[in-house]
């Protein structure tokens, strides 16, 4: 049979599939819109699909799952959804209790959620936080994302629990929230170059972020790495910025796509899902960090 099948160059229709399992055949991935992070994201939960011989539906949200999304999900358009990035303080209550679909939160969780798989974000942050400490530094600034969000707030405890565990001070004046975005991290450092005794490293929630803080500080007349090193967490899917790599914690973002859809699909829909991916971060060396200026 597979012999004939390639030598017809038999293609499945999964139309016809879906018809004949009651089922449609598809995933589908709600991922908020404009956020480079998801592209690695959305490749291994591609890979993870294709190798159940399944299809995968991409769609963008801004935060939140309009009446247009959850219809469409409830219609039997897909067999189970994967939802991404949702806003802080938006519940998806009634999409995760739909039996019609199971439903999976990814890289984030919300109050009262039981199905969820995210990253072991406070370590990301304790990674780059004792890279730096490792190097000599000592004051350490904390451009983290807003307050509410999931993400951000775990990356917060792990460079607070970082800087405890070597009896370092985390000056409040030097932490501030800001978005994921460039303009965010430009913000954030602004903020923190007010204050009278400057850090001589900062560690972004973000690396969007982390580019705006870099950008921040050289039109400021400071030099990255030689007067304020910088360390991201996470790294962006494009390696050309025009400028000099980044230092970052690099995530296993393909990875979590890739056991999202296995959770999703092998779990029954009124189980909890609660799992936490702990393993693949590792320091990407760039050229924004070096040990603190002389006298410092």
């Amino acid at each position: 049979v597979r012999a004939a099948a390639s030598a017809l160059d038999y293609r499945p229709n999964f139309h016809a599939r879906g018809l004949a399992r009651a089922r449609a055949g598809a995933l589908g991935l709600l991922v908020p819109a404009g956020d480079p992070l998801m592209v690695p994201i959305i490749a291994g939960a591609e890979a993870a699909a294709d190798a159940r011989g399944l299809l995968l539906w991409t769609a963008h949200h801004d935060g939140e799952l309009t009446e247009r999304y959850l219809r469409l999900l409830q219609s039997g358009a897909v067999d189970a959804a994967l939802v991404a990035g949702l806003r802080a303080g938006y519940h998806a209550d009634a999409l995760l209790r739909d039996p019609r679909v199971p439903t999976l939160l990814v890289d984030r969780r919300t109050v009262g959620a039981e199905r969820w798989i995210i990253l072991d974000d406070d370590r990301a942050a304790r990674i780059a936080t004792e890279y730096l400490i490792a190097l000599g530094h000592t004051r350490i600034g904390w451009a983290g994302g807003r307050a509410g969000v999931d993400t951000a707030q775990r990356r917060a405890n792990g460079i607070r629990d970082a800087m405890a565990a070597a009896d370092l001070w985390l000056d409040p004046s030097w932490v501030v929230a800001a978005d994921y975005t460039p303009e965010g991290g430009a913000l954030a450092v602004a903020e923190i170059m007010a204050s009278e005794v400057l850090p001589t490293a900062i560690v972004a929630a973000d690396p969007s972020e982390a580019l705006g803080a870099w950008h921040e500080l050289q039109r400021r007349g400071l030099r990255v790495p030689q007067d304020v090193s910088l360390v991201a967490i996470g790294k962006l899917p494009v390696e050309d910025y025009r400028v000099d790599p980044l230092t970052c914690v690099e995530m296993p973002l393909q990875r979590l796509g890739r056991r999202a859809v296995e959770l999703v699909l092998d779990t029954p829909w009124d189980r909890p899902i609660r799992e936490i991916l702990a393993e693949g971060f590792v320091i990407s060396d760039g050229a924004t960090v070096a040990p603190p200026p002389d006298g410092v």
